[in-house]
C-alpha cells in the first residue's frame, strides 16, 4: 500500500492563454502538498527565459501519477505524450481534455446548468483571498477613496492588448487610472511571476492590495475577477468572447457588472454607474466580501481522497464535498 497518493499538476501558461492557470497550480500544489507528493510542470507557450527554471518545470518527459490536475486550454497533445495516469481531472471549463476526463472542476460555471461530471461547488475556487488586515484597511479607506481612481487589470499578459484603450477612454471622461500590472513592467513580468510561483517565493501573497484606493476595477472575466470581489473591489468586467458564460454568478451574487456591449464605452458607463452612485457601490463591495464565506481548501483534499478510495493511509478523512 502506498504511504500517499503521487499527484502531477501540469499548468498551461502563455500571453493567448493567460497566467491564472499557473496561479491556480500553485495554489493547489500548496493545499495538497502537506499530505500528498505533489508534481508541477508547466506547459509554457511563450519562450522560458530561465533555463533552469525549464530544466526542472517544464513538461517534456514522462511523468506517472496516481492522480493528475490538468489546467490549460489546450493539453491534449502533451497528455497523450507525457502523462501517465488513471485519474484525470480539469480545472479548466473550456480544455480539449475535457471529453475524457473523471472530473472538470468549474467553479467559474455556479449556478449553469453544465455535464454531469463536471463540479461547479464554490468551494473548489483557487484563488487568492484577502488577509483580515487587507479587508479593514480598505473598509477604513472606502469613504476616503476618490471616486475618480479606477483600476484597470487586463491580466498578466493583456492578451488582447485592450489596456491602453480603456486607460485613454477613462481619462477622456475625467477619470484617473491604475493599471495592473504597471505597463512599464508588463514585457518583464511574466519570467518574475513564473519565477515567483515555481519556486514557492511568493513575495505578495495577495496580488491586488496596490489598488485598494481604487473605487472600482476594470478587469477581465478571470480569477482576477473572483480575488477582487473577494477584498470587496466592485468590478466591471470585459468578457472576452470564448469565456463569456463565465463567472456569471458574480454578476447574480451583486458584486459585479457586465459590460453590456462588451465595449470601451459600455464599460466606462457602468464605472461611472459604480462612482455616481455610493449606496450601491457598497452594496456590491459588501456583496463582493461574503463570497469569502463560501471558499474553502478542504474540497480538494476530500474530493482526491474520495477518487482515490480511501486506499492511502495519511490522508484525512473529510466529509463530501
Amino acid at each position: 500500500m502506498n504511504i500517499c497518493p503521487t499527484v502531477l499538476i501540469v499548468a498551461e501558461i502563455g500571453k493567448n492563454v493567460g497566467w491564472g492557470h499557473l496561479a491556480r497550480a500553485h495554489l493547489l500544489r500548496e493545499i495538497l502538498s502537506p499530505n500528498m507528493t505533489v508534481t508541477l510542470k508547466v506547459i509554457n507557450r511563450e519562450p522560458w527565459d530561465d533555463s533552469l527554471l525549464e530544466d526542472e518545470y517544464a513538461l517534456r518527459n514522462i511523468v506517472d501519477a496516481d492522480i493528475v490536475f490538468l489546467d490549460g486550454l489546450s493539453l491534449d497533445k502533451e497528455v497523450e505524450r507525457y502523462v501517465r495516469s488513471p485519474r484525470k481531472i480539469s480545472l479548466s471549463y473550456i480544455s480539449d481534455v475535457n471529453r475524457y476526463v473523471d472530473y472538470v472542476v468549474a467553479p467559474s460555471l455556479n449556478g449553469m446548468t453544465a455535464p454531469d461530471h463536471f463540479i461547479t461547488d464554490l468551494s473548489a475556487m483557487l484563488c487568492n483571498r484577502p488577509s483580515t488586515e487587507l479587508l479593514k484597511s480598505i473598509s477604513q479607506h472606502t469613504t476616503a477613496s476618490d471616486k475618480k481612481l479606477i483600476g484597470v487589470c487586463m491580466g498578466g499578459s493583456d492578451a488582447d492588448g485592450v489596456a491602453p484603450s480603456i486607460v485613454a477612454s477613462l481619462a477622456s471622461r475625467g477619470f484617473e487610472t491604475v493599471t495592473y500590472p504597471a505597463q512599464r513592467n508588463h514585457l518583464l513580468s511574466l519570467n518574475d511571476f513564473l519565477y515567483r510561483k515555481l519556486k514557492c517565493q511568493e513575495s505578495q501573497v495577495f496580488p491586488y492590495s496596490e489598488l485598494k484606493m481604487c473605487r472600482a476595477v476594470i478587469c477581465q472575466g478571470g480569477l482576477s475577477a473572483v480575488e477582487f470581489a473577494l477584498m470587496g473591489m466592485p468590478t466591471v468586467i470585459r468578457r472576452r468572447t470564448d469565456f463569456s458564460e463565465a463567472y456569471r454568478f458574480l454578476f447574480s451574487k451583486g458584486c459585479a457588472l457586465p459590460s453590456i456591449e462588451n465595449t470601451i464605452p459600455s464599460m466606462i458607463n457602468a464605472i461611472e454607474q459604480i462612482t455616481d452612485n455610493y449606496q450601491f457601490h457598497q452594496r456590491m463591495s459588501l456583496a463582493g466580501k461574503s463570497l469569502n464565506a463560501s471558499l474553502g481548501k478542504s474540497f480538494w483534499l476530500s474530493l482526491t481522497n474520495r477518487i482515490m478510495g480511501n486506499n492511502y493511509e495519511n490522508m484525512p478523512l473529510l466529509s463530501e464535498y
